[in-house]
């Protein structure tokens, strides 16, 4: 093992940073096989994923790809949705251990910025989970809530009319 880390050290930075990219490269294509192993192999904690995966593919089959343009804007909203969530779940954990190396470091500019910023993307993040429980604007007065959500909501073509005449 010694071997290694010598031989390791030799290199130029340059060249350990190629290496660092090859085994990254390499173990999470060996991760992604592994997980698709287990997903098909029919195990209850993978069976959501799998599930997951028949979602994936009405969505892009019967509504992404659908020759109606309002169907396929609607499964395009929801893929760019879906994936905007796991994008923002990505940043939160980059920032996180940056947060947490600048801990380490002790760089104290560094760690503020980057609690300002895991909390900008955090909020971010809540504007795209699904809210729309009641629970979640439970500690609003109702009378407040009703008058935003009147404002609001979606209105019949109906109503529309009667309200621009």
């Amino acid at each position: 093992m010694d071997l290694i880390y010598t031989w390791i050290n030799e290199l130029s930075s340059f060249h350990q940073s190629i290496l660092g990219a090859a085994v990254f490269s390499v173990s999470s294509w060996l991760v992604q096989k592994a997980y698709k192993k287990a997903k098909s192999s029919g195990s209850e904690f993978m069976e959501v994923y799998s599930e997951l995966d028949v979602h994936k593919h009405v969505l892009h089959k019967e509504y992404v790809r659908s020759g109606n343009i309002q169907y396929a804007s609607f499964g395009a909203s929801i893929a760019l949705l879906l994936a905007a969530r796991w994008v923002m779940l990505g940043i939160l954990i980059m920032v996180f251990f940056f947060g947490i190396n600048s801990i380490v470091q002790g760089n104290w500019l560094y760690v503020a910025a980057a609690w300002f910023t895991f909390n900008c993307m955090l909020e971010a993040r809540n504007w795209l989970k699904d809210s729309s429980d009641p629970k979640n604007i439970a500690h609003v007065p109702e009378e407040t809530a009703n008058k935003i959500y009147s404002a609001l909501k979606p209105k019949e073509p109906a109503q529309v009319e009667s309200t621009n005449n």
